[in-house]
C-alpha cells in the first residue's frame, strides 16, 4: 500500500463527487480486513505500528469520502483550492442565511414538531440541490463556483444540526 495515494486511489475509485456508497463501503471493509492491526500481532512492533497507521489512514479516507461535504472539500483540495477562514460571500447568500435562521426560530417557537420536521425536509432538499450543483460545477472545472457551493453546504449542514437540536428540545430528548 502506498501512503502517497489520494483517497480515491486508495479505494480504486475515480475522483468524482458522486460515489457509489455501497461500493465505497465494500472496498473499505475489504481494505480493513486486509490491513487490520490484529492481523499483525506478533509480527513485531514495526509491522504492528505500520498496520495501525494504515488502518487510521483508511478510516480517515472512508470518513472523508462517505460524507459529501468532506468529499467536496477534499476534491477541491486536490485542485489546490482551500476554503477560506472568512470567505467573501454574496449579499444574496447572506440574506438567505438570515431568512433561514429566522424560519428555524419561528419553527421552534411554534412548539409543533411537525413544523420543524417540515423545515428539516426543506433543508435536506436544498442540500441535495446544492450538492448536485457542486458536482456539476466541479466536473465542468468551474472551481470558483463549486467553492461557493461548498460554503452553502457548510451553512446548510450547520443549519440542519441546529434544526435537529431544536426538534430534540421540542420532543424533550
Amino acid at each position: 500500500m502506498n501512503f502517497s495515494q489520494n483517497f480515491f486511489e486508495l479505494f480504486q475509485l475515480a475522483p468524482h463527487f458522486e460515489v457509489d456508497e455501497a461500493e465505497l463501503s465494500e472496498r473499505f471493509q475489504r481494505l480493513q480486513r486486509r490491513i487490520h492491526p490484529d492481523r499483525f500481532v506478533g509480527q513485531g512492533a514495526q509491522a504492528e505500528r505500520l498496520a495501525t497507521q494504515w488502518a487510521t489512514h483508511i478510516n480517515e479516507a472512508f470518513a472523508t469520502l462517505s460524507d459529501r461535504l468532506r468529499r467536496a472539500i477534499y476534491l477541491l483540495s486536490m485542485q489546490a483550492i482551500d476554503l477560506e477562514e472568512n470567505p467573501s460571500l454574496s449579499g444574496e447568500f447572506l440574506m438567505e442565511q438570515i431568512a433561514l435562521r429566522e424560519s428555524l426560530d419561528a419553527a421552534e417557537k411554534s412548539g409543533d414538531p411537525q413544523v420543524i420536521e417540515d423545515f428539516i425536509a426543506e433543508i435536506e432538499g436544498d442540500s441535495e440541490q446544492v450538492a448536485k450543483a457542486f458536482g456539476e460545477l466541479f466536473e465542468s472545472k468551474a472551481y470558483d463556483e463549486a467553492l461557493q457551493r461548498v460554503y452553502q453546504l457548510q451553512f446548510l449542514k450547520k443549519l440542519m444540526q441546529s434544526a435537529r437540536a431544536a426538534e430534540d428540545r421540542l420532543l424533550g430528548y
